[in-house]
């Protein structure tokens, strides 16, 4: 109960704190890396108020700096933390209209370049994707989405949304399959947090730039057959205890070589 408490008072303080730096960041045009410095430090405090560790597999499918459309499963915020501490990438994501309306939280959002959507409103949401697609190809960003639409709280791996692949076949950028497993567990009970491992997996990426790319189709089956199937193998290989060190060796060596803002 303390660390759920602990852990609560960092979440809010943290939250407020970055946001505040995130905007200040945006009022000056700072540059994507400063954003990065932000997500990176926010989560991997986070994670570590909590008590949880992220191991990192396949963190050579990840181009640092490139411009990439990263689908994930969705189990828990915790995903999006575990995302942001490890990987090498400026990563923004597509984010629920009802995040835009939490103060402070929401003008740094949009600041640091992620896209709310209304999925009710299919015209609003296209021309929020395609502006994101749009900045995700001159900044050489990376675009975060859950196919699934929602999280999953029992953390099994629900149907895929086919509007979710629709940015990628029209940018012809690659899609890189991820899944990060254990935050249904850490979440499972209400206003507690159970420290449980995480584990990250990065899937080999789908090219679309090429003659034979896949269709919209095909692309979602592929998609999701190679997440449900790494998440049959972190489920496997998932450790039950660990150190409390956010990083995994793999993508602490992969951030001295590629470092993805200012430390």
């Amino acid at each position: 109960m303390i660390r759920s408490l602990v852990f609560g008072v960092v979440v809010v303080v943290s939250t407020i704190f970055f946001s505040v730096v995130a905007i200040v960041a945006g009022l000056l045009n700072a540059e994507k890396g400063a954003y990065d410095w932000v997500h990176r430090n926010w989560s991997r405090l986070v994670l570590r108020a909590a008590g949880v560790p992220v191991r990192v597999e396949g963190l050579n499918h990840i181009e640092p700096g490139g411009a990439q459309i990263i689908v994930s499963n969705h189990q828990s915020m915790f995903d999006i933390w575990a995302m942001f501490a490890t990987l090498p990438v400026s990563l923004r994501f597509v984010a629920k209209k009802e995040l835009s309306r939490i103060p402070i939280f929401a003008r740094a959002m949009r600041h640091a370049g992620h896209v709310f959507i209304d999925r009710k409103d299919r015209v609003q949401a296209a021309e929020a994707m395609r502006r994101a697609g749009v900045r995700m190809q001159k900044e050489g960003l990376s675009l975060g989405l859950f196919p699934e639409g929602t999280r999953s709280r029992d953390g099994r791996l629900g149907p895929f949304k086919k509007g979710t692949f629709a940015l990628a076949l029209e940018t012809r950028t690659k899609v890189v399959p991820i899944v990060v497993d254990g935050g249904a567990e850490i979440t499972a009970r209400p206003l507690r947090v159970q420290p449980r491992p995480l584990l990250l997996y990065c899937g080999e990426p789908i090219e679309l730039d090429e003659p034979d790319a896949p269709d919209r189709d095909v692309l979602l089956e592929r998609s999701r057959r190679e997440i449900s199937a790494m998440l049959a193998q972190a489920r496997r290989e998932r450790p039950q205890g660990a150190s409390p060190d956010v990083t995994s060796r793999e993508s602490a060596g992969r951030e001295r070589r590629a470092p993805s803002g200012p430390e």
